[in-house]
């Protein structure tokens, strides 16, 4: 797999004349030779994956995204998407697993008080409780459980396709991070003779 373009100015190495220009042309190319991005957002994208296109294409600035990243940035939204649907359903499994958890200790409580009185028909009756509310808890963690696993996924797909397309702090920085000054790199040849 090739290794991600870096700008002329993030460059590191020794370059030849023709490198750097074919760098720089890239980057023109990049910049300015290609149509801009569509400004309303495809018509495929659902609702929360159209408002966050909006968002984007209001906030871009300077970002050198071209019409060719469309398709990144569209994944980018979708996903976002995907992600703000599973936290929406974590937040559901939460609230049911609290009332499954409420329902738990109460059935376990008359189980209790089942069994200080003695009566087998009303301790098993109380145990069938128990054993439907502990299923029901664990039914409800193992669905938890999934749904995290899913806001995990596409937490990193985020985060990837966000740093490919200079959404986060730390790709824009990458940009637009200056040219530092060279050290001089010796032969041990030229060094020691």
């Amino acid at each position: 797999m090739a290794r991600k373009q870096k700008l002329l100015s993030q460059s590191k190495g020794n370059l030849t004349v023709l490198q750097q220009e074919a760098k720089y042309k890239a980057e023109i190319l990049a910049k300015d030779g290609l149509p801009n991005l569509q400004k309303t957002p495809p018509h495929h994208l659902t609702g929360v994956a159209k408002q966050e296109y909006k968002r984007i294409i209001q906030s871009l600035g300077e970002l050198p995204l071209r019409n060719l990243d469309r398709a990144e940035l569209e994944n980018y939204c979708t996903w976002y998407s995907i992600y703000k649907s599973i936290s929406k359903s974590l937040q559901k499994i939460d609230d049911q697993l609290a009332n499954a958890e409420q329902t738990l200790a109460v059935v376990e409580d008359e189980f209790q008080q089942a069994e200080a009185i003695g009566s087998s028909e009303i301790i098993k009756s109380a145990a069938i409780k128990v054993g439907g509310a502990e299923s029901a808890c664990d039914q409800l963690e193992s669905k938890r459980d999934r749904e995290i696993s899913r806001l995990d996924k596409a937490t990193k797909n985020i985060k990837g396709l966000a740093s490919d397309l200079g959404l986060n702090v730390n790709s824009r920085m990458q940009m637009n991070m200056p040219k530092g000054e060279e050290k001089e790199h010796h032969s041990l040849k030229g060094m020691f003779g």
